[in-house]
């Protein structure tokens, strides 16, 4: 197993306004981790089976959930629930997993009430905005597909992002389908 990162500091703090809040049981952080050399951290498919595997096992070990995530050859992003005293050591073991002894970029806290949905949409997004297709849909190794229904992945928990887009389940998929659509601004 590879070391871990050095700088395992305390997460980034980003003040937002209050509204009603969602009940959680930690703060919402959006982990991003890459090489620094830019280098590819999945040889095959079946190494981002076995991360899949990995962040469930953290996402345990933390009591932490997660709301959205992409697995990108060389980089990876995820919307991370967990309280704010272990986000830098499941950031650090995330990274050991994934082969990256780099300086990280602390965990960023954000607002859950006002950020998860831009959050989500940027993180199922980054597979369209690098040109590797044209649809979310496409794309095997983010949460879309599980968001649709097309794919199952235990660990991933949707009930906050769906709350946010209205309270009955197949009203709240179809919106989250509409919001999360590429070429549309929000």
């Amino acid at each position: 197993m590879s070391q871990h990162p050095a700088n395992c500091d305390a997460p980034v703090l980003v003040p937002a306004p209050a509204k009603r809040p969602l009940r959680m049981t930690g703060a919402m952080h959006h982990l991003a981790l890459r090489r620094d050399d830019g280098g590819v951290l999945f040889g095959a498919a079946s190494d981002r089976d076995r991360l899949d595997h990995r962040v469930g096992d953290l996402l345990i070990a933390h009591a932490a959930r997660a709301h959205a995530y992409c697995w990108m050859s060389n980089h990876v992003h995820l919307a991370l629930e967990i309280a704010p005293e272990v986000a830098a050591d499941f950031q650090c073991e995330l990274a050991g997993a994934l082969g990256i002894d780099d300086e990280l970029t602390p965990p960023l806290v954000v607002d859950a009430q006002a950020y998860l949905l831009r959050l989500v949409r940027y993180i199922h997004l980054n597979p369209v905005t690098a040109g590797l297709v044209a649809d979310p849909v496409d794309y095997p190794w983010s949460g879309h597909r599980v968001y649709l229904g097309l794919a199952g992945v235990p660990w991933l928990a949707m009930n906050h992002v769906l709350r946010l887009l209205g309270g009955d389940l197949l009203y709240a998929t179809e919106a989250y389908r509409a919001y999360v659509r590429p070429g549309v601004l929000y």
